[in-house]
């Protein structure tokens, strides 16, 4: 946050956010406890580094003008050109409110897929769940459950992610990939703390020495 905005290719604005970064030390630090909270980010010693979720959220607003570094160095380079009498505020505000309206477009437009006559809620919360192309996520922000498309190698298709959700657990699902390359059989299942992990079928001997 601090070094963003090296690659600008306009001058004023590069020399103008070189000298800031993006918002202040207080700020800054406000803005990752936040991400932390949501599970976009995690702390790794004395790095911050994305969750899953919070790469799949990149992967989609990473070309929209809301993620554009550009747009913080304009604003400086706005409210210096304020504050030398050289640009009227109001020509900012209306230039913000543009802004606005172009940002909020593109989140609403973004592709929400929903499998036909379904509708799939929230374990935790009760919201309505969003189907993106790598996840599938609770609707409230301030809600942190999530389920990725892809487990182990595995797409799993939108009937297993709403069985899952709505009852807890799924069939046997064939084809997860292990590390060492080979394959297995397993159900997924929400633990206590809605996370998805593997549950293992029990093997026939094993029920049979019962």
């Amino acid at each position: 946050m601090e070094h963003a905005g090296t690659d600008l290719e306009d001058e004023e604005e590069r020399d103008v956010i070189k000298g800031t970064g993006i918002g202040t030390p207080a700020t800054r630090a406000g803005i990752i406890e936040v991400l932390i909270h949501r599970q976009y980010v995690r702390r790794d010693k004395k790095n911050i580094v994305p969750t899953e979720k919070g790469q799949t959220t990149y992967e989609i607003v990473k070309d929209m003008r809301i993620s554009d570094v550009g747009l913080t160095a304009g604003w400086e380079v706005a409210l210096n050109n304020i504050e030398n009498g050289v640009l009227q505020p109001n020509t900012f505000r209306q230039e913000v409110e543009i802004y606005t309206v172009q940002v909020t477009t593109e989140l609403l437009n973004v592709s929400v897929n929903l499998p036909e006559n379904k509708t799939c809620f929230c374990p935790k919360c009760r919201s309505k769940m969003l189907f993106f192309p790598k996840c599938i996520k609770c609707a409230n922000v301030e809600c942190d459950f999530i389920v990725f498309r892809n487990k182990c190698d595995k797409q799993l298709s939108d009937e297993q992610i709403i069985t899952l959700i709505e009852e807890g657990k799924t069939g046997v699902i064939k084809g997860f990939k292990k590390r060492d390359g080979s394959l297995m059989n397993a159900k997924l299942k929400l633990d206590e703390n809605y996370k998805t992990v593997f549950e293992f079928p029990m093997k026939k001997s094993n029920l049979k020495k019962r």
